[in-house]
């Protein structure tokens, strides 16, 4: 059976919330937090990106009574969706860097990849 609570929905909201929580780190830092956002996103559309792609996740992390309403199925499906549009914005970093590896940017597209496989999975079972 599906459980809206799987420890793999939880953690790709936790994923898709980064933006987010970098954010949040930015801005409890006061002098550096320019500094921090600046370093891990040079230009800006790619944070408004992240934080409008991890608006949902978040609001799933911390309000879940709010998606109790919304089936099961509804909820993996639009997480799936939302693991798409990451990998395919990460996939398009990694065009721009002209595909130069870093260890950070494979963790993370390996991570997304894994965790929309999971969740995919779990929207395909039968309840």
């Amino acid at each position: 059976m599906l459980l809206a609570n799987q420890p793999s929905v939880l953690f790709a909201c936790a994923l898709l919330s980064r933006t987010w929580l970098l954010l949040a780190i930015a801005a409890s830092s006061r002098q550096v937090g320019d500094k921090i956002l600046a370093l891990l996103y040079p230009d800006h559309h790619w944070f408004y990106l992240g934080l409008a792609m991890g608006a949902l996740p978040l609001t799933r992390l911390v309000f879940p009574k709010l998606w109790q309403k919304l089936s099961i199925r509804a909820q993996l499906w639009g997480i799936f969706a939302l693991l798409l549009v990451d990998i395919a914005s990460q996939v398009q970093t990694l065009n721009l860097n002209h595909w130069r590896f870093e260890a950070l940017n494979a963790v993370t597209l390996w991570l997304s990849l894994m965790i929309s496989f999971i969740v995919f999975k779990s929207a395909l079972e039968k309840p």
